[in-house]
C-alpha cells in the first residue's frame, strides 16, 4: 500500500463529505480500527469540528480535518460520501486527486416522494459509482457502503449486522476494500464483480429505505449462501 503525501510512514484514509451522517459513521468506525482518518468537507471549519467529534468518541484516534480536494490529496485511499449534487463539483476540482488511488463510492443518489425513496438519474453514467470511474479512468473505483445505515455505523457499542456488496472492475482494489469493511464489527464483504452492477446496488438502498419509513425501522442485507464468517463482534 502506498503511503501518504506526507511522507511520514502513515497511510490515511480520505472520508470526503465526512461530516454528514454516512461520512461521520463511517470515520466513527474506521478510526475506532486503528485508522489514520482525514475528514473532508466543502468548509474546513467544519471538517476540524467533525474531526474532534471523533476524537472524543474513540479514545486515541487519528483523525484530522481538511476540505475535501486536500483531504484527497493526504490520502491514497478515499471514501466519497458527499452530496450526490455535489459530486460534479469536486470532480471539477479534484479528480487530479483520484487518480491512480482507491475511491471508495458510498453514495446514492435518493429522492423520496410521497415516503417513497426512488433513485434520480445521473448525468452520464447509470450510478454514481460508474460515472466517477468514467471521469477519472485512472481511478480504481469500488462501490462499497451504500447499503449500511449510518444510524448503525455511528453506534460504536454494538456491531453492524449487514453484508456490504462490493462493485469494481479492479480485483485487487476489491480485495483491499474488502479487508477495510471486515475491520468494521459485524460487516461482511461480499465481492459481486463489476462496477457497472453498482447501478443495482444503489437501487437496493432505494428499497431498504423505503422499506425503513414505513415499518419504521433500520433494515440492511445480508446473502444467504455463503459461507464467509462475519468479523469479530458480530451477534
Amino acid at each position: 500500500m502506498t503511503l501518504s503525501s506526507y511522507g511520514d510512514g502513515v497511510s490515511r484514509l480520505a472520508i470526503l463529505g465526512g461530516t454528514g451522517a454516512q461520512g461521520f459513521g463511517l470515520a466513527l468506525r474506521f478510526a475506532a480500527a486503528g485508522e489514520a482518518v482525514v475528514i473532508g468537507s466543502r468548509v474546513a471549519e467544519r471538517a476540524h469540528e467533525t474531526a474532534a467529534r471523533v476524537r472524543a468518541a474513540v479514545r486515541g484516534a487519528s483523525a484530522e480535518g481538511r476540505e475535501n480536494v486536500e483531504a484527497a490529496a493526504l490520502a491514497e485511499r478515499i471514501v466519497l460520501t458527499l452530496p450526490v449534487g455535489g459530486i460534479e463539483h469536486f470532480l471539477e476540482q479534484g479528480a487530479a486527486q483520484l487518480a491512480g488511488k482507491i475511491v471508495i463510492d458510498a453514495m446514492v443518489p435518493l429522492t423520496v416522494k410521497k415516503r417513497v425513496a426512488e433513485l434520480e438519474p445521473v448525468a452520464g453514467a447509470p450510478s454514481v459509482s460508474e460515472l466517477v470511474q468514467a471521469r477519472v479512468p485512472s481511478a480504481r473505483v469500488v462501490c462499497a457502503f451504500k447499503n449500511v445505515p449510518s444510524d448503525e455505523l455511528q453506534d460504536l457499542a454494538h456491531p453492524v449486522p449487514s453484508d456490504v456488496l462490493l462493485c469494481g472492475d479492479d480485483e485487487l482494489a476489491r480485495r483491499e476494500v474488502a479487508k477495510l469493511v471486515e475491520h468494521i464489527p459485524g460487516l461482511r464483504a461480499v465481492d459481486t464483480g463489476p462496477l457497472r452492477l453498482a447501478r443495482y446496488v444503489e437501487g437496493l438502498t432505494a428499497l431498504l429505505v423505503s422499506l425503513n419509513m414505513r415499518h419504521k425501522t433500520l433494515t440492511s442485507i445480508e446473502i444467504v449462501g455463503l459461507e464467509r464468517k462475519r468479523t469479530a463482534g458480530a451477534a
